[in-house]
């Protein structure tokens, strides 16, 4: 059920964004350079109204889950109905202030014609309904997460993610402007939740109202309150880096930066959906007190989707120069494919604490993860600010690794034996240990390779699928479980393989 979950969750987020990308020209080419911009401008600003948000989801998925399995269904109302509320009310909260701030933003951060003006007020009106929207469907996408549904929620996400992509590039082409596609962008959303009303009433959850008790609501507010240091931590983590380089080298030197940053998070950022799913199925392993059942789940788990994200680096590794001198131009090889490289091992590194994070928090203990977070946010803002003094976009992404390496380390090993029933030599040894061995094994024998005889398309091409075929085989022969890979070969063998 674990890979099944992985698999679906990841496809969920995966659709949509080749979807986007494959659109994007599209909608630059009906909606003009400008027009576009102002509508991921808008976008952004709505996005970071989600600030307001503490992080109930995160709360909710872990108690629905725990409730779901001891069959309590009145506390499962109590925690659906209190998630729904807080959202509820932040949704509006957030509308009212983007609605009646419309104006105010336009003046103060956008610099559009006089032509676009009015429309884009507009717009940005029309959007503080989807800021609304966006809240309550999301809340509503962890309900079949919490059931462990998530072929249900990828489907969803997936579908209206396609969606409102390609429905943006009609209304942009048959001449509907920002106005139009932010329209369409609410209507879909409108749908979306309809959709995911519709959706929870199938899996027959009694769920009649109920007002939370005193007791469901210190549980979520308590856990939801130290989950949410975890988000502002990520916020420090993903924004403040950017404008420490812009202050200290440059708007040109952000953009060297943020290009190959923002492509190396985005690639990880997809393995992290495999990971996730582990949460709401530890929560419910410890409601229903089958600890010993999570053992096994928590190394395999660790050691499959350590792989797959060294595998994701090896892509990035071995094809990156090539990628970025085809997607953005040949002048950012020299700058940006170090700090490709660096981002890429940094992101590596902190992929280590996601699985021990989710389960940390699963089994009752989101204070540590929320300290260890916040304190990462903060020593890496540190530390890139030294950087970027130092050595401008390279100094911060070798600040960036050395964060990652000194608090992936100081976690791992403190929550190991502690918080999470397992100790840091089992987890090593079973877990992400030997994934990290074979993985770079393999990448040391071929880097050097790449670098002093191939060059070119076809160098990419031929030593990327070596790579894939090597890391393959090596994944099959050492990373997959004995049993496992029984079976598959059982099933190759049946298919005439």
């Amino acid at each position: 059920m674990l890979l099944r979950n992985s698999i679906w969750n990841m496809a969920g987020a995966a659709l949509p964004a080749i979807t986007a990308l494959a659109t994007v020209p599209l909608l630059i080419s009906a909606l003009g350079v400008e027009g576009y911009g102002i509508v991921t401008l808008i976008a952004a600003v709505i996005g970071y109204f989600a600030v307001l948000d503490v992080n109930f989801s995160a709360g909710a998925i872990k108690f629905l889950a725990e409730s779901h399995t001891a069959k309590d269904r009145e506390r499962f109302a109590e925690t659906f109905w209190f998630g729904a509320m807080f959202y509820g009310a932040l949704g509006l909260l957030g509308a009212t202030i983007i609605y009646f701030s419309a104006e105010l933003f336009l003046l103060r951060f956008f610099e559009v014609s006089p032509s676009a003006r009015e429309q884009t007020v507009t717009a940005f009106k029309i959007a503080a309904a989807g800021f609304l929207l966006t809240q309550v469907q999301n809340y509503l996408l962890v309900v079949p997460q919490a059931l462990q549904r998530y072929d249900r929620s990828a489907q969803s996400e997936a579908f209206f993610g396609i969606f409102v992509n390609i429905a943006s590039v009609v209304v942009a082409m048959a001449g509907g402007g920002i106005v139009g596609v932010t329209l369409v962008r609410i209507s879909i959303s409108s749908m979306n939740v309809l959709y995911l009303t519709w959706l929870i009433r199938q899996f027959d959850l009694h769920l009649a109202f109920r007002f939370p008790s005193k007791t469901t609501r210190n549980s979520l507010v308590s856990f939801s309150a130290y989950a949410y240091l975890s988000k502002i931590a990520s916020t420090l983590h993903e924004h403040g880096d950017k404008l420490i380089v812009g202050a200290l080298a440059g708007p040109v030197a952000v953009t060297f930066y943020s290009v190959p940053a923002t492509l190396a998070s985005r690639i990880l950022g997809l393995t992290y959906r495999l990971s996730s799913v582990i949460y709401p199925s530890a929560s419910s392993l410890a409601a229903s007190e089958r600890i010993d059942e999570l053992r096994p789940m928590y190394l395999s788990a660790m050691r499959y989707v350590t792989y797959i994200n060294l595998i994701a680096l090896g892509m990035i590794v071995l094809a990156g120069d090539e990628f970025l001198q085809r997607w953005v131009g040949e002048s950012f090889l020299e700058k940006g494919y170090p700090v490709l490289v660096l981002m890429t091992l940094a992101l590596l590194v902190d992929s280590f604490t996601n699985i021990p994070s989710l389960v940390n928090d699963a089994l009752g203990h989101p204070k540590v993860t929320g300290k260890f977070a916040l304190a990462r946010g903060l020593i890496g803002i540190g530390l890139v600010y030294i950087g970027t003094a130092t050595a401008g976009i390279m100094g911060a992404a070798v600040a960036h690794l050395l964060a990652s390496i000194l608090m992936t380390a100081c976690f791992l090993l403190f929550v190991h034996g502690r918080t999470v029933p397992i100790s840091f030599s089992d987890a090593w040894r079973d877990g992400f240990g030997r994934s990290v061995m074979v993985g770079f094994f393999i990448l040391a024998v071929l880097l050097p390779v790449k670098w002093l005889f191939l060059d070119g398309l076809l160098g990419t091409v031929a030593i990327v699928s070596t790579a894939v075929v090597a890391l393959g085989i090596a994944g099959f022969m050492f990373i997959v479980s004995v049993d496992q890979r029984t079976a598959l070969l059982s099933m190759f063998r049946r298919l005439g393989v």
